[in-house]
């Protein structure tokens, strides 16, 4: 199937687009190995947190602090002080209410899986998203990003890469998190598309968006032909 073929879908991408802008993203910049992190599942969660409003270049300067300290484990930071949590987080940002999330994320983490993604393994995928958002400071991107990297379910993250990706493209993008996952995510998850292709989609994605920042930009991209 040719991009041309695939494009004239009206109003959102079908499944048969998804996965034919996939590939040709994959070939062109693949593979990118998101999600990063130098040791374990749980320094993604912490990642995922810390990640929120700002670069990641700062948050590998929180996580190198909790593993200098070898704190950067679910049962340790559960139980830290506020205050150390807050300075050892504080280069990501928001490090009071940020230091409030890893602390809920983590108790939740260890009471309720086990301090192991397989602890969730019988939790449906949407009761786990839901049980996610309960948490404090847990919005929509953030509950995406670990049911997809840590949980290994197939999941869409309607991030703002995706939302600038889609609406260059010529589709309908609605705004906010919530109604652009709600229009896209059943598409995305009819295409024939693995959890490991969800992760690269996820990061090809991403990795455009830097790449090529404006429309003139992706226009000039090998994404070009393919707006509508």
């Amino acid at each position: 199937m040719n991009n041309r073929s695939a494009k004239r879908v009206p109003g959102v991408p079908s499944p048969a687009y998804i996965e034919s802008l996939y590939r040709t993203m994959a070939a062109a910049l693949g593979p990118t190995g998101w999600w990063p992190a130098e040791k374990t599942t749980f320094e993604i969660m912490v990642g995922a947190v810390l990640t929120q409003n700002t670069a990641w270049g700062n948050v590998n300067r929180s996580l190198a602090a909790l593993n200098a300290e070898g704190v950067l484990e679910p049962h340790k930071l559960a139980i830290m002080g506020p205050a150390h949590l807050q300075e050892l987080i504080r280069p990501s940002g928001f490090y009071v209410n940020k230091s409030k999330t890893v602390q809920s994320l983590s108790r939740w983490y260890v009471e309720r899986c086990g301090a192991s993604p397989e602890g969730a393994a019988d939790i449906p995928d949407a009761e786990l998203r839901t049980e996610l958002l309960g948490l404090f400071g847990i919005g929509g991107e953030t509950a995406d990003d670990l049911m997809l990297y840590v949980f290994s379910r197939r999941t869409f993250v309607a991030d703002t890469y995706a939302r600038r990706l889609f609406a260059f493209l010529g589709f309908d993008v609605p705004t906010g998190y919530l109604a652009f996952h709600k229009a896209y995510s059943p598409v995305v998850l009819d295409a024939s598309l693995s959890v490991k292709d969800l992760q690269e989609f996820h990061g090809l994605i991403d990795e455009f968006g830097k790449a090529y920042r404006d429309d003139a930009a992706k226009s000039e991209s090998f994404l070009g032909g393919w707006r509508a």
